[in-house]
């Protein structure tokens, strides 16, 4: 396996765990801490999967980035609200705008992946 392919999965391991230790923190019956938790459980076991080196893990991996990606997108690209976004919510959009970077970059990492 090509070093890409174990650092985006090493990276879900640790995002996963972030995701669902936010979501468990902050649980309120809503649908988008639902949302972390499921994203946050399909990061743990892609990359998992990924690292045993068993069938469909960077697929799994790079489904699971892409969710990962497009639900942290979502609060941001909201037309005209991106001022806003900053304003009312101070560090934790900062953070958020890492979590969605971090994402996308995996997500490049897995997608350019190649097996031998």
């Amino acid at each position: 396996m090509m070093w890409m392919g174990k650092i985006s999965a090493i990276v879900a391991l640790a995002m996963g765990s972030l995701l669902i230790g936010v979501a468990v923190l902050g649980f309120e019956p809503e649908i988008g801490i639902f949302a972390m938790i499921v994203i946050g459980a399909l990061l743990l076991l892609a990359g998992f999967r990924t690292l045993r080196k068993m069938s469909g893990g960077l697929r799994l991996l790079s489904g699971a980035w892409g969710l990962s990606a497009g639900f942290s997108l979502v609060p941001l690209s909201q037309p005209g609200n991106l001022s806003s976004f900053f304003n009312d919510f101070g560090q934790l959009a900062y953070a958020m705008l890492a979590i969605t970077l971090v994402s996308a970059a995996c997500l490049a990492l897995t997608v350019l992946h190649k097996e031998k």
